[in-house]
């Protein structure tokens, strides 16, 4: 298996994963942001304000690489080794999409009690 940024032969047991619904190859052993690179996906995740981050220390001090994985929202992409068939959703915050939701909704007339 050949990644595109890869710069050595990948070794070990190969599987793949999905993100954002696509198959992307992983490698057993490897963090989630080390599969993400090696297919050259840069654009992570969204912090709480909406802005696009990438990794910034890649070992779970900057809180820049938070992804949904297996439906959990903010988990650090550089602390959570790869499984097969992972679902892996980037550019995803719950805080993000709570405020775009609520907006949609008061644009569409609706109140909450």
């Amino acid at each position: 298996m050949k990644r595109s940024q890869d710069i050595t032969d990948a070794v070990g047991q190969t599987f793949s994963i999905r993100v954002n619904g696509e198959t992307v190859p992983a490698i057993a052993g490897e963090s989630v942001l080390s599969t993400l690179l090696a297919s050259n996906i840069r654009a992570l995740s969204k912090n709480d304000y909406g802005r696009l981050a990438s990794a910034y220390c890649g070992m779970g001090v900057c809180h820049c690489c938070t992804l949904e994985i297996n439906g959990r929202h903010k988990q650090r992409a550089c602390q959570v080794a790869v499984q097969p068939d992972m679902d892996v959703r980037t550019e995803a915050n719950i805080v993000v999409e709570s405020k775009d939701l609520e907006s949609s909704t008061v644009e569409q007339g609706e109140t909450h009690v």
